[in-house]
């Protein structure tokens, strides 16, 4: 069902490879964030989803923009502008995370890593469809869907165990000391995610192809 010889394809692979890394990052740091919330600080869900909105919701508002961007300066300073911003936004909450730090400064390091992660997600599977011919855009969307779900399940055990390793859900210190180190594992993802991106080459291919993919998006 996979043709193999998609990978074969430099920008194909590292692009999906960009994409495991990228989603890997931020489905863990979500998963992370939101325990952290609400085990450690004592937010209710709804309190804890109102409080995370500028990391949530950025996608809504910066994700058009930098697809628009992209169609202009070329979609791999975007990409690699993104990545960089989400490796440091996590950085940013991982160093300063207590149950001292307010949690206007965590939403202010999300925030960066919010933009950062709305900057990629346009970007990085455009550029993998936009690596394979009109005709293979369907069998490339589900390679690049399945990369996404992967990341996201490889990522969160991988940080899941570090939490475990390091704290547990028994009282709020435990919880944050657990946290810590498993949202650093999260910025080795988005630093990786930022490396492999340099490797991706190609600028837009116009708009007919632009067209094509953000449809292959949109149906898978």
């Amino acid at each position: 069902m996979v043709p193999m010889r998609l990978f074969r394809n430099p920008a194909f692979a590292v692009g999906n490879m960009t994409t495991f890394l990228m989603s890997g990052a931020t489905f863990a740091a979500a998963f992370l964030i939101t325990q952290e919330f609400q085990f450690a600080r004592g937010y209710s869900p709804i309190s804890t989803g109102v409080r995370l909105l500028p990391f949530f919701a950025t996608p809504m508002i910066v994700s058009p923009i930098a697809g628009a961007l992209s169609d202009r300066i070329g979609r791999r300073p975007i990409m690699l502008t993104g990545l960089a911003l989400q490796a440091v936004g996590y950085a940013w909450v991982a160093a300063r995370s207590s149950l001292s730090t307010s949690w206007a400064e965590i939403d202010a390091g999300l925030l960066v890593a919010g933009i950062g992660i709305s900057m990629a997600l346009p970007t990085v599977p455009t550029a993998v469809l936009n690596a394979v011919a009109e005709h293979e855009m369907g069998k490339a969307s589900g390679v690049n869907y399945m990369a996404q779900r992967f990341g996201a399940v490889f990522s969160i055990a991988i940080a899941s165990a570090v939490f475990a390793a390091h704290g547990h859900l028994g009282n709020p210190a435990a919880v944050t000391a657990g946290f810590r180190p498993a949202l650093w594992s999260c910025v080795i993802f988005a630093v990786l995610a930022a490396l492999t991106a340099i490797a991706i080459t190609g600028r837009p291919s116009g708009a007919r192809t632009d067209a094509a993919a953000a449809d292959v998006l949109a149906a898978a």
